[in-house]
């Protein structure tokens, strides 16, 4: 007897289906079925994504903005991310593309890379010897190679993004996960705070935390104002996070050639702003302001307008009250966070003064009254690689910034869809370095999201520079054995003129 269509007996195949039953079923009672869902999920989908270049640099925006902590539910002797394995597929993508027989994303040479270079030398250099200062813990070896990774990545996301047509696409996924972030941010912090719990706890086989905890509250107080945090733990950070795709998709209601329809481009820049605001992040919102008053500045007039509505609209709503007097306070530095945030300074100044060269690493501190930590991001450079590091940091954003002076007045008699992208990427870029003065995470090893986020950043700033009004540094670099590229003077970001 034989199964229809198939010329093998049922006594040969029984025994492996049995097998097969038996082995499932062992696996459901010995493992998580969530754990078993998400290895039957991602592996197709980690497949998928590396087949290109578009689908790898797709798959790591989705992970930043949906997915920013979560991790691998098994160990090899160190437990991965979901980010770390996206950087990892983008790098294979893109290392596949330029093997390929028409490689089409070189590197290129740009005022960053120098710079950049330096900057990451100078980090392992200070990470070195700072080795003697505190236990080598795993977790801290593999935080800083993600940091050295993330920076590598800059050169990468140029190269990717210097094509028009996936900046383009990279734009408005960085939208529309933007603001699934967001309208998942608003859903967990409306609904009940017992199905918010249970739903954030079903999350802990992935390394997120349990618990009442998951709840975030201004100081950590149930008695004051709760913070939305979205997927990523921290309001703080989920608040530099939306920013950043706030900023950045701004211009594309002003543009005449938008990358999404102009009103899904609204809702998504509403939902990512409410977000915003219930982070109660101060830092995050002042960057906001500070990236959307330069685009209006630059070009686009209405978007002072809509900021002075938004504006007033927290002023004056009753809903609205207790964050504008969180602000007030926060100015007048009556409020417990900014008057501890007050005494990080002074420490990390104390830090500074004392190893102000190379700072003290990334491990510990040598001596028992001084501690890494502060909230600044640019204090904590200082703290962790020296003034040196600190140096280096500010040459390789004040590079991007130079770039941006030289081609902005070429790039604003351009096309408009390119001035928007332009503008978008250097709004965010200075909103996001505005909040760094007042928080740390957009380069702190414990929050590898926000670092590669702004790495991303930087990279989009840098390729909304290129074309044909970029300097000659911006060049592809050549190939060996291939004659040097320049472009002509009918070329520029969208292709022939």
């Amino acid at each position: 007897m034989s199964i229809s269509g198939s010329s093998l007996p049922i006594r040969q195949i029984s025994p492996w289906l049995v097998l097969a039953g038996l082995c499932t079923g062992l696996l459901v009672a010995m493992v998580n079925p969530l754990i078993l869902l998400a290895v039957v999920v991602a592996v197709p989908l980690g497949a998928w994504a590396i087949s290109s270049v578009e689908r790898a640099l797709f798959a790591l925006i989705v992970v930043i903005g949906l997915l920013p902590r979560f991790a691998l539910p098994v160990r090899f002797g160190f437990t991965p991310t979901f980010l770390d394995l996206a950087m990892i597929g983008l790098i294979t993508a893109w290392v596949g593309r330029q093997l390929g027989r028409s490689p089409d994303v070189p590197l290129r040479r740009t005022l960053i890379n120098g710079p950049l270079a330096a900057l990451i030398t100078t980090a392992l250099l200070t990470f070195i010897i700072g080795l003697p200062n505190g236990a080598l813990a795993p977790l801290v070896v593999r935080r800083f190679a993600e940091l050295l990774l993330s920076l590598a990545m800059i050169a990468v996301i140029v190269a990717i993004t210097y094509n028009p047509a996936i900046h383009e696409r990279a734009v408005r996924w960085m939208i529309l996960v933007g603001a699934a972030s967001a309208a998942l941010g608003i859903a967990l912090y409306v609904m009940p705070d017992d199905l918010a719990i249970r739903l954030l706890s079903a999350l802990r086989p992935f390394g997120y935390p349990s618990g009442p905890e998951v709840l975030r509250f201004i100081r950590d107080d149930p008695a004051l104002m709760q913070r939305a945090t979205g997927l990523w733990i921290d309001p703080n950070a989920y608040g530099g996070y939306l920013l950043v795709v706030g900023v950045l998709g701004l211009p594309q209601l002003f543009t005449p050639k938008p990358v999404m329809a102009r009103w899904l481009t609204f809702l998504a820049l509403t939902l990512i702003v409410v977000a915003l605001v219930l982070t109660v992040s101060r830092a995050a919102m002042l960057g906001f302001v500070f990236g959307a008053l330069l685009i209006g500045l630059l070009r686009h007039r209405s978007a002072l307008l809509i900021l002075g509505l938004v504006g007033s609209a927290v002023l004056l709503l009753p809903q609205t009250q207790a964050l504008v007097q969180h602000f007030v306070e926060g100015f007048q530095g009556r409020d417990l966070a900014t008057q501890m945030r007050f005494g990080e300074y002074r420490d990390a100044l104390r830090l500074i003064e004392r190893y102000p060269l190379l700072g003290v690493g990334f491990v510990g501190t040598p001596d028992v009254d001084l501690y890494i930590g502060v909230s600044s991001m640019y204090l904590l450079i200082a703290q962790q690689m020296g003034v040196v590091g600190l140096a280096m940091f500010m040459i390789t954003i004040g590079a991007v910034l130079l770039g941006a002076v030289r081609t902005w007045p070429a790039v604003s008699r351009t096309s408009p869809e390119r001035a928007a992208f332009f503008l978008g990427a250097h709004g965010a870029l200075v909103g996001a370095l505005f909040s760094g003065i007042f928080d740390h995470y957009f380069f702190n090893i414990d929050f590898h999201n926000s670092v590669m986020l702004l790495c991303l950043l930087i990279g989009m700033a840098v390729s909304s520079q290129q074309g044909d009004t970029a300097p000659a540094e911006a060049q592809p670099m050549p190939r060996a054995g291939t004659p040097k590229y320049h472009l002509g003077r009918g070329d520029n970001f969208y292709g022939r003129a």
